[in-house]
């Protein structure tokens, strides 16, 4: 989820295009850095939070060579 909020808000190079793209925007509060919570950095943001989310900090897995993820919604 917040590679897509990232991604969606790359500027169109040419203003004239007509390619849509919708932005996805952020809600909710940045946790510490400091004293970061339990579970994941980016439940309080992420419009897909389960549970599991608030709880246990998910671990880096390579999803492709080169190409990592820290989510619980990866499979």
């Amino acid at each position: 989820p917040y590679t897509q909020a990232l991604l969606s808000a790359i500027p169109v190079p040419d203003p004239r295009s007509h390619a849509i793209s919708k932005r996805i925007l952020l809600k909710g509060d940045v946790k510490s850095p400091i004293n970061p919570p339990e579970g994941c950095r980016f439940s309080s943001r992420c419009r897909y939070k389960m549970d599991i989310c608030t709880e246990i900090t998910p671990e880096l897995r390579e999803v492709s060579p080169g190409h990592f993820v820290s989510c619980h919604l990866v499979k």
